[in-house]
């Protein structure tokens, strides 16, 4: 997300959009009517089914704004990881929840924002030290993104093997 607050603002720029703010309203729109499905999803076929389809769903809106030359692309891609950001967020929360001892819920829920909060801000450090001001950059700094949204895919599939055996184990524990 720290890509995404850092460089999508000058890349609109780029790419002579005069609103700066569209991409972050279809984002939101976006986000919003996605919570309601992914929520019950959640629920229903469990945390990590969701939140593997999130990450993949991040990681094509990334490439995919890294490749926009249009404005039209730019916005599909922003519905895109406006799902994905939809998805991911109130499932981590959800699964955060789960996993946590209910004496220590609210440590639990404030580690994990604060976890999500330091990685917007690398998110955002690293981008603008690979975009430098260079138009030419921005789309290695969106697949920069990318490639972290596919290494935590990775992570989540090697660390939780097959989701459809059970639902109620930790991210420690194999399925």
């Amino acid at each position: 997300f720290g890509v995404v607050l850092t460089i999508v603002p000058d890349f609109s720029e780029h790419l002579s959009i005069k609103n700066k703010g569209l991409f972050f309203m279809v984002f939101m729109f976006a986000s919003i009517a996605i919570r309601v499905f992914a929520g019950k999803a959640s629920d229903r076929f469990g945390r990590i089914p969701v939140l593997r389809i999130a990450l993949v769903l991040m990681i094509i809106s990334l490439v995919i704004i890294g490749f926009s030359r249009s404005v039209t692309v730019l916005l599909i891609a922003s519905a895109l990881f406006g799902f994905a950001n939809g998805m991911n967020t109130p499932t981590i929360f959800a699964w955060t929840i789960d996993l946590s001892d209910d004496r220590f819920r609210g440590r639990a829920i404030a580690t994990m924002y604060i976890s999500l909060e330091i990685g917007i801000g690398v998110g955002a450090l690293v981008s603008g030290w690979i975009y430098d001001n260079d138009a030419a950059n921005f789309k290695y700094a969106f697949w920069a993104s990318a490639f972290s949204s596919f290494l935590a895919l990775c992570y989540l599939i090697w660390k939780t093997g097959n989701p459809t055996k059970s639902r109620n184990y930790s991210i420690g524990q194999s399925a």
